[in-house]
């Protein structure tokens, strides 16, 4: 009976989830979103949660200390996260299941890892970042929305969606283009790779 403990407590973290969509109180902290106050439609908003269970189940099933340490929240497809890791490596493998997730259109990842790298090698990770932002931004044949990056120790880490395989050359090139950066790691899906390639749209 305890081996479907883990499970079990698994499965109850993700039913409390799930939103109460319309459904208000008085003088109790509302925990909801009221339709009224929402701009997205109800089926959108249904998909949202979708989006929200599926990945929190695919974070536990690599360690349920991560529903503890990561939240995350689904607006339109647009995926925020937020919590604390040790490493950045699981910073990265956050980001990565999070653009893995279908559904997901944009990830935003605000995740503060407890970095012991010395201030100056961070200055130098986040102008290399930076450069690369400005690059793909001024770049009109590359969506920049649809990507995520960042940069440890001088490798910069992309991920995102590429509308064809010339735009993932691109933005490839531009990685490589970036003073200072040792080796890029990209994990981009092209569109036609994606079950639900209806995601990426605007």
């Amino acid at each position: 009976m305890n081996k479907f403990l883990p499970n079990i407590l698994i499965f109850i973290f993700l039913c409390s989830c799930v939103p109460i969509v319309g459904v208000s109180t008085v003088g109790i902290v509302k925990t909801s979103v009221e339709i009224a106050d929402d701009p997205r439609s109800l089926g959108r908003i249904v998909d949202d949660s979708v989006i929200e269970k599926k990945f929190l189940f695919k974070i536990s099933q690599i360690d349920e200390k991560y529903l503890l340490k990561i939240s995350s929240k689904s607006i339109d497809g647009r995926f925020l996260l937020k919590g604390n890791v040790d490493t950045i490596q699981e910073k990265i493998q956050m980001t990565k299941i999070a653009w893995e997730t279908n559904g997901v259109r944009s990830v935003e990842n605000i995740i503060k890892v407890d970095d012991k790298s010395s201030w100056k090698d961070k200055a130098k990770d986040l102008l290399i970042t930076s450069q690369f932002k400005v690059a793909i931004v001024a770049n009109k044949n590359i969506k920049s929305n649809n990507f995520s990056f960042t940069t440890i120790n001088k490798n910069l880490y992309i991920f995102g969606i590429a509308r064809d395989e010339k735009e993932r050359k691109v933005v490839i090139n531009e990685a490589k283009a970036v003073q200072g950066v040792s080796e890029v790691i990209s994990s981009i899906f092209l569109i036609e790779d994606l079950s639900n390639n209806q995601r990426i749209t605007n």
